[in-house]
């Protein structure tokens, strides 16, 4: 990795030292443009889905709840 990094500052350092010395010259030679995008009205899909009726309600029971005692030793 150190390796790799070195390498790189290397090269930097050359391309800025031609640029700065004249040895690299560059120039524009077109202008450039971002990218032209058209954006229409789109629809969205339909679904129909059939799905089980659920009906929630109440009612009264009547349960049997178990009662426990505690007996200390």
């Amino acid at each position: 990795m150190r390796f790799i990094g070195g390498l790189l500052v290397i090269i930097l350092l050359v391309l800025a030292g031609g640029i700065a010395t004249g040895f690299i010259d560059l120039q524009k030679t077109r202008d450039g443009q971002l990218p032209q995008i058209a954006v229409k009205e789109g629809t969205l899909p339909k679904y129909e889905a059939n799905v089980a009726k659920v009906e929630v309600g109440s009612r009264k029971e009547t349960v049997d709840v178990p009662t426990v005692d505690v007996k200390k030793p």
